[in-house]
Formats: C-alpha cells, sequence, structure tokens
C-alpha cells in the first residue's frame, strides 16, 4: 500500500456554467484514479439538487456524489456532499446538512453572513475528515466560479477550491457554442487570487475530429497562459444521472407511437423531484418517455405517472389550476393506467393533511390513503417484494425519502411489501393505478418490464422480455476510458504531485 500521507491530494472540477459536464468529468476522475491504485473520494461542498441520492445510513446527498462514490468503489457518506439544498416552496429551500434536515433557509440560519458561516465550518469538518482517509479528494463546483453576482454568496467554487488547496480544471461545453469564450472570460472575471488556481481547461461534448479545435485551443492558451488538457468527446451512452431540472429541457424525445413504442407521460410538477426515476423507462426500446403538462398528450397516453415533487401539497394545486386533475381522474376512470411516485403517490390518495392539523386538501381520490405530513423527514434504502398483480412476487430495490405518513384506509391492497416486513404503497381495485414512496422502483428491469408488457397487452402488442440488468462498472470504465483517452492525464498527475503508475509498498 502507498504510505497514508497526513492529507490527501485533491484537484477541483469547476465549470464555466450549468451543465457543462462537470459531474460525468468528476466522475470520469475518480475511476481513473482508482483503477491507478488510488483511494480516492469525492467532494461537494454545496450543492443545488431535485434528484438525490440515500447513502447506507440513511443520508440524503446530490445524486451526483452518490454516482462518483459509485465510480471511486467506494460507499457514499454524508461528507461527500456536506450542504445540500431543495427548493421546497416558492422563496423557501430546505437545507439539508450532512444528510439531515436543518431547516430552511432564511427562517433558520439567520442572517446570510451567518450562514455563509455556517456553511464554511461544516465544509471544512467534512473536508478535513475525507482528506485524513483518503489519497485523493476529486471535488466539484457549482454552476460557475464567475457569477459576480452571487460572488459573495458562493461556498461551493473557489471557496471550496482554497479550502481544499486544490488545482481548478475549467470545463466548457463544446456543443452548446461559445465554448472558447466562456473559457477565456470566466477566468478574466475571477479575482486574481481566484484566478491563480485555475490550472487549465478541459473542452466536453465535442462531436466531430478534435483537430478542428487546435488553432482555437492554442489562441487560449496565449490569451490566457493556461493549458487545455483535452477536448473530450460526446459520450452520450456515458450519460450519468442528472441531478437538475434543467435537464428535462435537453431530453430528446426521438421515439414516438409511429415507432411501435408506448407513450408514457411524466408530469412535469413545479417542485418535481427525483426524476431519474425514470431514467430505465427511458431506455427501453418500446417506451417513449414525456414530461408535460399538456392536456393533449395525457388524453393520448398509455400510462401517466405522477413523480416525486418537493412539494404535494402545492403540486396539486398546480394540477388543479390547469384543471389536469379532472383529466387524470376521468381517464383513470377509464381505465387508463396511473401510477404515482413519492409526493405523487400521495396526490393519489383521498387526502393530504398538512403537518399543523390546519390544512386539508382532497387528494385525486384514485387510491384509499391518506397522507400527513410531519416536520421531520425520514430517508433510507429498502427492499421490497412486489404485491402488484401483474408483477407477483418478483423483488425491488430503491430508496425512500418522505416527510410524513401515508396510509391506506379499509380493505387497501398494498403494492409492496418491505424486507422489515412492513407494507408500502397501494393499488386499485382495477390493477391499473398504483403507487408507491419507493424512489427507484423501476430500475430492475423484472417489474419494469412487467408493467410495460401490461401496457403493450390493452394495445395488443405481444410482450418483451426483460433486458439484462446494467453493468454499472462497465459504465463507469467506458466513461473513464474515453477521458483518460482525451486528456493530458500525466499532466494532471503532475499537478497532483503524484504519477500515474502508484508505487506499491508497505505504510
Amino acid at each position: 500500500m502507498l504510505k497514508k500521507e497526513k492529507k490527501a491530494r485533491t484537484i477541483m472540477v469547476q465549470g464555466t456554467a450549468s451543465h457543462v459536464g462537470k459531474s460525468a468529468i468528476a466522475a470520469a476522475l475518480c475511476r481513473i484514479f482508482a483503477r491507478d491504485g488510488y483511494r480516492v473520494a469525492p467532494f461537494k461542498s454545496w450543492n443545488m439538487a431535485l434528484n438525490s441520492y440515500v447513502t447506507k445510513d440513511g443520508g440524503e446527498i446530490g445524486r451526483g456524489q452518490g454516482e462518483q462514490a459509485e465510480a471511486a468503489g467506494i460507499e457514499a457518506t454524508v461528507d461527500m456532499n456536506p450542504i445540500l439544498i431543495k427548493p421546497a416552496a416558492p422563496g423557501q429551500v430546505q437545507v439539508i446538512v450532512r444528510g439531515q434536515v436543518y431547516g430552511t433557509l432564511g427562517r433558520t440560519h439567520g442572517t446570510e453572513q451567518e450562514y455563509r458561516r455556517f456553511c464554511l465550518q461544516v465544509i471544512a469538518e467534512s473536508l478535513n475528515k475525507l482528506r485524513q482517509e483518503y489519497d485523493i479528494i476529486v471535488l466539484e463546483g457549482a454552476g460557475s466560479p464567475a457569477e459576480i453576482n452571487l460572488r459573495a454568496q458562493d461556498v461551493a467554487n473557489m471557496e471550496a477550491a482554497a479550502l481544499a488547496e486544490a488545482p481548478v480544471l475549467l470545463v466548457s461545453d463544446v456543443n452548446r457554442g461559445g465554448a472558447w469564450a466562456a473559457a477565456v472570460g470566466t477566468v478574466l472575471l475571477l479575482p486574481e487570487a481566484d484566478r491563480q488556481r485555475v490550472a487549465g481547461f478541459i473542452m466536453n461534448k465535442f462531436r466531430g475530429d478534435d483537430s478542428l479545435l487546435a488553432a482555437a485551443a492554442a489562441a487560449v492558451e496565449k490569451q490566457t497562459g493556461l493549458p487545455v488538457f483535452g477536448v473530450v468527446p460526446f459520450l452520450e451512452e456515458a450519460r450519468l444521472p442528472e441531478e437538475d431540472g434543467v435537464a428535462l429541457d435537453n431530453l430528446p424525445r426521438s421515439r414516438t407511437a409511429g415507432d411501435g413504442c408506448l407513450q408514457i407521460c411524466v408530469l412535469r410538477l413545479p417542485h418535481i423531484a427525483n426524476f431519474t426515476d425514470f431514467d430505465a423507462l427511458q431506455a427501453e426500446e418500446d417506451a417513449a418517455i414525456s414530461f408535460t403538462t399538456e392536456a393533449e398528450e395525457l388524453a393520448g397516453a398509455d400510462a401517466v405517472i405522477i413523480p416525486g415533487t418537493k412539494n404535494s401539497l402545492l403540486d396539486l394545486e398546480f394540477l388543479r389550476r390547469l384543471e389536469l386533475d379532472k383529466v387524470i381522474m376521468q381517464r383513470a376512470r377509464q381505465g387508463l393506467p396511473v401510477v404515482g411516485i413519492g409526493g405523487g403517490y400521495q396526490m393519489l390518495g383521498e387526502k393530504l393533511c398538512a403537518a399543523e392539523g390546519s390544512q386539508v386538501e382532497p387528494g385525486l381520490a384514485l387510491l384509499p390513503v391518506t397522507t400527513t405530513f410531519s416536520a421531520q423527514q425520514t430517508a433510507g434504502r429498502a427492499s421490497a417484494e412486489v404485491l402488484l398483480p401483474f408483477a407477483q412476487g418478483l423483488r425491488v430495490e430503491g430508496y425512500v425519502i418522505q416527510q410524513g405518513e401515508t396510509k391506506g384506509q379499509g380493505h387497501c391492497q398494498a403494492a409492496l411489501r418491505l424486507d422489515d416486513g412492513s407494507e408500502d404503497g397501494a393499488v386499485s381495485a382495477s390493477g391499473q393505478v398504483w403507487g408507491t414512496s419507493l424512489h427507484g422502483i423501476f430500475d430492475l428491469p423484472g417489474l419494469r418490464r412487467a408493467w410495460l408488457n401490461t401496457l403493450r397487452e390493452r394495445r395488443g402488442w405481444q410482450p418483451l422480455g426483460a433486458r439484462a440488468v446494467e453493468d454499472r462498472a462497465q459504465r463507469f470504465d467506458a466513461l473513464a476510458d474515453a477521458v483518460e483517452k482525451a486528456i493530458d492525464l500525466p499532466a494532471l498527475y503532475r499537478l497532483l504531485g503524484l504519477t500515474k503508475e502508484r508505487e506499491e509498498h508497505q505504510p
């Protein structure tokens, strides 16, 4: 083994904007360094994300850091994303500290200065803990470090780089256009102390022959005095699950009913959360997934899914304003399959009761359940046996993040029997409407294919067989292979003060 140093070496991936591929580059570096024999951990000091990852001990962190930990071959911990922010209502965000709900920003934390000091203290403690346990820490920033209006509050980019003593790789998205200007402009807008932390650029998501960019790279290096470490190709097949709602604007819908595909509508709720629940469905060859609030699309759908949400009551009100509640209830009575997950399951019930008991809202009344909210959030991983009539006896795995409890009324038929003996979810008498608190229920192919085949049967189509479970290790290796081929890896190791071939000796 490599002799353990006092503190891990660090490197940070920042971006010229949101959605430029920082998470994927960071995951690739985690995989590359881990394959070279180093003990690697990801770290994102502060994260605003709609999609969560639940750690083994029931903590909630950003989805990206969970995936990056898996790429590094380790279990994710709450210290890898110590501050997580989740939009909960207009003007309000839920603050999660080391995996647990801490409060609501603006109401719990006092002034912005006090909140900033609090965040930096938490960030420094978690970072120092990881640096004692690992050889390399791969940090990821948020958005851009050059957002001038946010600089005073930004604890996710250069403040984190300073705490970690980390050189910064600045990632720019070539696929969007304007990547070189974004790279140069970002550096020029940084204060001198922050500018000194930038080690160079990675141009990401390029389609074509990267030799065409040689002149531009040379010009940028001359303008900034900083090297371009590489040009990474567009890697659609290696795409990681998304964290932010902006991704929904960029999802292609390449398959239609004319292609022999099932049309599945997922409601695009204002506070949608954990929409990675539907990545596996999107990958099926006979399913076209659209995130929509168009009544016309719902009318022609093979199935409707109400997804997770950070605010079930506000999003139910949203459906009513658009009169989509009436569309869903009418189509469900006509036999349309409707599924609710997380907050969507709560909306399918008869009543939703606010935590303080002052507000009771009627649900869509498609399932005989009632939800009572509480201030306390529970999160955890779970495995279960399926009780749904079309997939009885199959196994599923996933995670639960909920505030409050949803209980069946009368002779309610549960959807799942959890391994601890408790039951979860509900299914209608027809079997066409069902819901569950378990996120990730479609990730394993058994239930996913069984449900899709019930939709195919309704169309008079032949059933299809389940696809093999995705080899996630191969996916991470494919991502790492592509990035390693595209960048100057020896130069990155020199930044770390390490060598690619790790010297093995006793501590």
